[in-house]
């Protein structure tokens, strides 16, 4: 397969999920509303399979700054619970599951791979708060201030907190290159 062609089919899947998500949630704009819980479960839904599925896993994103994790940000996380919601992740068994696909091996050369899957899984996690927010400013001008609240309320777990957690994780990887460099 040519690289045109690779690059065309790779590009496609994105698109496809992403009008498939976005079709989703308007749809449930129409049919459920935007006044209360269902509507938030259910775009929460689409905005976490488009956040997993929406982005190639072979992208690599590059070192953008706003990817670096500052010093300050792991002392952040932990006061607000990043942590805590990484054990109950643990305990329900949902971080097995990202480990598998994430295929870290332990090795220096997986530290690079798992690097990308942080970042590509914030930016996921990222553009589902954004996107969450805009429905529940939305919501707001539609006069429904209860399926705003629904709306961030729900974004909290299901995108803020991972997009965090993808960070604090990526604040990990950093310290250990840092001293692997050093030696």
């Amino acid at each position: 397969m040519s690289d045109r062609a690779r690059w065309g089919t790779t590009l496609l899947a994105p698109l496809l999920i992403t009008a498939m998500a976005a079709g989703g949630v308007a749809a449930g704009w129409v049919v459920i509303g935007p006044t209360g819980p269902v509507f938030a479960a259910v775009t929460q839904g689409f905005l976490l399979a488009w956040a997993a599925l929406g982005f190639p896993h072979r992208c690599e994103i590059p070192d953008w700054g706003w990817l670096r994790v500052r010093r300050w940000e792991p002392r952040l996380y932990a006061g607000v619970g990043v942590e805590l919601f990484g054990t109950v992740l643990d305990l329900i068994g949902w971080n097995r599951v990202v480990t598998a696909e994430r295929g870290f091996d332990g090795t220096r050369r997986g530290l690079g791979i798992l690097d990308q899957h942080t970042r590509r899984s914030e930016i996921g996690h990222s553009a589902g708060m954004v996107i969450s927010v805009g429905l529940a400013i939305a919501a707001m001008v539609w006069g429904s201030w209860v399926g705003a609240l629904w709306l961030v309320g729900l974004a909290m777990p299901v995108h803020l907190y991972p997009a965090w957690l993808q960070r604090l994780v990526r604040a990990r990887i950093q310290a250990l290159q840092q001293r692997i460099a050093m030696r």
